[in-house]
């Protein structure tokens, strides 16, 4: 029972760590739309990317990069996959929605509806349709369209082996583009259409024409006409909204992946440690201070760590050459072994094996707790 009721609580404080972090990136989405809002695209671009640099660069050095990757590299492709999941529902539904190119409602208006009662069921269905005519079926709707015209004008050099195309629709597509007011098409040349995406004009406007014959009869042809308007920076609108869209995307997942990491004790420690260390070393950058005497090592003294002379390499460094003798040594012990010590410089200025000290992992003398570099 408690081993049952140990992983219940294990799995709820999992689920809570995930909620937690996962409203944790949000808010940072929120708080980066709300920058670009206020100072722009580029401010909250550089503004959140460095710092989620910053703090990959913390991590790495930290050695929690690969763990970190790995993470961010996880999400990403959880997030691939589930937009390639969303798109393709999205494609068969607007597919599946498409309305077919026929229509059998008579048009039943005014004096056809007395006719029509009676000659019904006498005369034959194509006969009907050519006195009586027909309700224009529903057209698809306009991304319909707009998919169609992209597949037909961007996509027309790919090779189709004899097969139709997943986005092409029967009949034909035109623009008219158009000038003035919404009555009134009159038609352009090529040099005004291109002119008017020029700094002097404001928009370009048109009519998609979609025209079909009726699949089912082949007797009526049907018309649908969809309005459209284009802004001049319109390109440019669109390819800024998908850009600030997809770093935002990457800054929820960058985030997000830096608080699963250091939900883990160990991996905060270790993050928090490193960047203790560099914030001490930016401190004394814009604070510059006097370094304290480094006390000269003689023979005899002993590493705080692994208690060796500290004339000798520390256990774990790997020396070539031998350890001098310590009557070689004398009073130069200092300077013959300055490369493997090293001095606390703004504290009490005694030494430790550099290697140790590096193992230890904190940026602190063992002996006065103050900064080593």
């Amino acid at each position: 029972m408690m081993g049952v009721l140990r992983v219940l609580t294990a799995f709820l404080y999992g689920v809570l760590l995930g909620v937690v972090w996962e409203c944790a990136s949000m808010g940072v989405l929120l708080a980066a739309t709300l920058v670009e809002h206020l100072s722009g695209t580029l401010t909250m671009a550089v503004l959140f990317l460095g710092i989620a640099a910053g703090g990959f660069l913390i991590a790495a050095q930290a050695e929690l990069g690969r763990p970190l990757l790995s993470i961010l590299a996880f999400r990403l492709t959880a997030q691939l996959a589930m937009t390639i999941g969303t798109g393709t529902i999205l494609l068969t539904t607007m597919f599946h929605d498409t309305p077919d190119c026929t229509s059998d409602r008579l048009r039943a208006a005014g004096w056809r509806r007395v006719m029509l009662k009676v000659v019904r069921r006498v005369m034959p269905r194509p006969w009907l349709r050519r006195i009586f005519g027909v309700e224009p079926p529903y057209g698809p709707p306009f991304l319909r369209v707009l998919a169609a015209v992209i597949s037909r004008e961007w996509f027309s050099w790919v090779p189709s082996f004899g097969l139709p195309s997943l986005l092409a629709l029967p009949g034909s597509i035109t623009f008219k583009p158009r000038r003035g007011s919404t009555n009134e098409f009159p038609s352009m040349d090529d040099e005004d259409v291109l002119s008017s995406w020029f700094v002097g004009s404001k928009e370009l406007a048109g009519v998609y024409t979609y025209a079909c014959q009726d699949t089912k009869y082949g007797d009526f042809y049907y018309l649908f006409r969809y309005h459209a308007y284009w802004m001049r920076p319109a390109a440019m609108a669109l390819l800024h909204a998908a850009s600030s869209l997809l770093i935002k995307m990457l800054l929820m997942h960058a985030y997000a992946s830096l608080f699963m990491l250091l939900a883990q004790t160990n991996c905060r420690e270790a993050f928090f440690a490193e960047l203790q260390r560099r914030s001490d070393r930016v401190r004394r950058w814009m604070f510059p201070r006097p370094e304290v005497r480094q006390i000269p090592i003689e023979a005899g003294d002993l590493c705080a760590f692994c208690h060796e002379e500290l004339s000798n390499p520390a256990p774990d460094e790997q020396v070539v050459d031998p350890p001098p003798s310590p009557q070689a040594l004398g009073s130069n012990a200092q300077s013959v072994r300055s490369n493997s010590v090293l001095h606390c410089r703004w504290g009490c200025g005694k030494a430790v094996h550099r290697v140790c000290a590096a193992s230890w992992g904190r940026n602190a003398c063992v002996y006065c707790a103050s900064p080593m570099l």
